[in-house]
């Protein structure tokens, strides 16, 4: 895989930011003197996330696993290519016939192969993802609670200045990775 696939990711965080921006209008809470607003760089997070950084490699070695066997296929079908390319020289076309039929058999092979992995690789991806996204998000929301904040925005989507006491990108990925390693241990990471 070349790189994570935020588009989930980030349709479900602008969901949480509308809805968290629309919750303060309705409050009240934007009129007042005491809003507090957080920015986080969840792409950030994430590549700074042990697990997701596992998940990816994960990835990463379907990924090239698929590529070589998908080579290896289209390297027969060049072989059968050059082999009829040599043959149709000196014989009729009817006693080709067999050369062609292998030909297309492996592209059509190469084709449901392609196919299937790409298939496997996104449901895999799924698997491995989704809940990485799910724990940022709660992670978020939980952050956003305890600290008391009015609303935490995707820094990479909606601004072009914060300060950095209002960047809350490291201390997410901090807490990531310590979620991880409790999970790992057994314990709870709540």
């Amino acid at each position: 895989m070349k790189s994570f696939r935020f588009s989930a990711s980030q349709a479900r965080l602008t969901l949480l930011i509308i809805s968290l921006v629309a919750f303060c209008f309705s409050s009240g809470s934007i009129g007042q003197e005491a809003f507090k607003i957080g920015v986080v760089n969840t792409e950030e997070v994430l590549k700074g996330s042990a697990a997701a950084a596992k998940a990816t490699e994960t990835l990463r070695a379907a990924g090239e696993k698929l590529q070589k066997k998908l080579e290896k296929i289209g390297q027969e079908i060049v072989t059968l290519q050059e082999k009829k390319a040599r043959t149709e020289l000196f014989v009729e076309e009817a006693q080709t016939a067999d050369l062609n039929n292998e030909i297309l058999q492996k592209q059509q092979e190469y084709q449901r192969e392609r196919e299937m992995g790409q298939q496997a690789l996104l449901g895999k991806e799924r698997e491995l993802l989704e809940p990485i996204y799910k724990s940022l998000e709660d992670l978020i929301i939980k952050v956003g609670k305890d600290d008391n904040y009015d609303i935490i925005l995707e820094k990479r989507l909606v601004t072009l200045y914060v300060k950095e006491k209002y960047d809350l990108t490291k201390r997410l990925t901090d807490l990531m990775n310590e979620n991880g390693k409790n999970g790992e241990n057994g314990e709870n990471p709540e």
